[in-house]
């Protein structure tokens, strides 16, 4: 394993494994690179492999054996991580509840919008913190309205078409702490306020990708009915687990063909400064953040 140099183009798009997906079998790897980041140590290193053709680099967001849990991601590593490899294209996946009619179990749903219910995540790379030698990137304010790539979502949804899947060509997604399931008062009270689909992991992610002007889209596969709004049992860690097993061969096509129809000419939109960014990727790893005064 080796340490890349920050900035070195190895990939251009990124997979974020959710639960269930710790691995791409169906890829030839390449390498496998520790990356030291100025967060801390990502959830796992990163497999660079081919995909469909396309250099990948790939991470299992909770871990390569599940070891994470939602609330303790270093999202901010994971996203730094692929950044400093040359990502500019990232495919998410993620194992979610549905809320409503639409959004049954064993389906999937192509998410567009966010609510946050979190707290307590370090969700912004723009945070005041400074190393010396390295100018300040500056307070910066992120556009948010479309928290998710257009174009890769579109990629996803024509994936889902081509594979012949049920899927929701767009989707409300609520994120919750986690790791416990929602009650059902909860449950009623996110639906009621819009969200279609809930999960534990879609925040930060789609966001700090934004930050460092990456695109990003998110392949969420419905699970359950989460506190049983359709009359089926409330949602349980097992049996979340048993419907993945069975969906993996859907999700890793999908992926893959998602990951087919990203072209050479793709350009993740513009949202923050190119100068910002760079000053954020100009920080050194093993940084220990201290804010500004």
């Amino acid at each position: 394993m080796e340490t890349p140099t920050t900035g070195t183009a190895q990939a251009r798009i990124g997979i974020i494994g959710g639960s269930g997906t710790y691995q791409l079998p169906a890829a030839t790897v390449i390498d496998t690179v520790e990356v030291s980041t100025p967060y801390g140590t990502p959830s796992a290193p990163v497999t660079l492999a081919d995909v469909a053709g396309r250099r990948v680099a790939f991470l299992p967001r909770h871990g390569g054996k599940h070891s994470v849990p939602p609330q303790r991601i270093n999202y901010r590593a994971n996203i730094w991580a692929l950044k400093s490899l040359g990502v500019e294209a990232v495919l998410s996946s993620s194992a979610v509840g549905g809320l409503r009619a639409g959004y049954g179990p064993d389906t999937f749903a192509v998410t567009d919008q966010i609510i946050d219910r979190t707290w307590g995540r370090a969700d912004t790379f723009f945070d005041g913190t400074v190393a010396e030698g390295v100018p300040s990137a500056g307070v910066q304010h992120l556009p948010a309205s479309e928290p998710f790539c257009p174009t890769l979502r579109s990629h996803l949804a024509a994936a889902l078409e081509e594979n012949t899947l049920a899927f929701a060509p767009t989707a409300t997604v609520v994120v919750i702490n986690g790791p416990r399931f929602s009650t059902k008062a909860e449950s009623g009270w996110y639906a009621a306020g819009g969200a279609d689909i809930i999960s534990m992991t879609q925040y930060p992610e789609p966001l700090l990708a934004a930050e460092l002007n990456m695109g990003f889209a998110n392949l969420a596969f419905i699970t359950d009915s989460d506190t049983g709004h359709d009359g089926s049992d409330p949602v349980t860690a097992d049996a979340v687990f048993a419907r993945l097993r069975n969906a993996q061969p859907n999700v890793l096509a999908v992926l893959e063909a998602a990951v087919a129809a990203i072209g050479p000419d793709y350009r993740a939109r513009p949202l923050m400064d190119p100068e910002a960014v760079r000053r954020i990727m100009a920080l050194p790893a093993g940084l220990a953040p201290v804010a500004a005064r």
